[in-house]
């Protein structure tokens, strides 16, 4: 017969270790985790604030290009002429498309951001463009047209490049970022 083994006797206390008296954390360590948490928002707030003002540039230049191929296709699909005019304050507060024999707008106030403070309207982008665009019913120009330039205009726009809306002999509208600060 094989001999047997018994392992020791081990006291309670030896296997689950003592709970501390204290449990959670002290003043000092959550000054600490304030104090780091609030130097991390400093640094980031200027960085998203121009992150902002780059992204609103950018919507403007989509919406804007997106309301031009829109107009392209009406007057291609009516076989009428499509006018893109800016909203009564400006291009910066927004745009219509309409077209002659259509009660109502086909597009009514694309709007870039803007806000309104006291009864007064203030854009967040400087938006310079032609006074209107007109599509003929082939998907054309009725007449040249001037490049749009979308720039921010709250804040410092130096860290933001304009971006610059321009539309080819065929119609169809093509955005790129502007290098030198202004478009062609």
């Amino acid at each position: 017969m094989l001999p047997t083994y018994r392992l020791p006797d081990v006291p309670k206390d030896a296997v689950r270790p003592a709970r501390s008296a204290a449990q959670g954390f002290t003043l000092l360590e959550l000054m600490t985790a304030i104090a780091v948490a609030a130097t991390l928002a400093a640094l980031s707030v200027p960085m998203f604030t121009s992150f902002t003002r780059n992204q609103r540039v950018k919507a403007a230049t989509s919406d804007l290009v997106f309301a031009l191929v829109q107009a392209r296709g009406e007057a291609l699909k009516r076989n009428a002429n499509v006018v893109v005019s800016p909203d009564t304050d400006g291009w910066g507060f927004g745009w219509n498309l309409t077209t002659a024999g259509v009660t109502g707008k086909l597009l009514e106030q694309a709007t870039p951001t803007f806000m309104t403070s006291g009864g007064v309207k203030t854009s967040y982008l400087d938006i310079t463009g032609p006074g209107t665009v007109t599509y003929n019913g082939s998907g054309r120009l009725t007449a040249a047209v001037t490049t749009f330039q979308i720039a921010s205009a709250v804040g410092s726009t130096t860290q933001i490049a304009p971006r610059c809306v321009s539309i080819d002999l065929s119609g169809l509208p093509h955005s790129t970022v502007s290098s030198s600060g202004t478009c062609p």
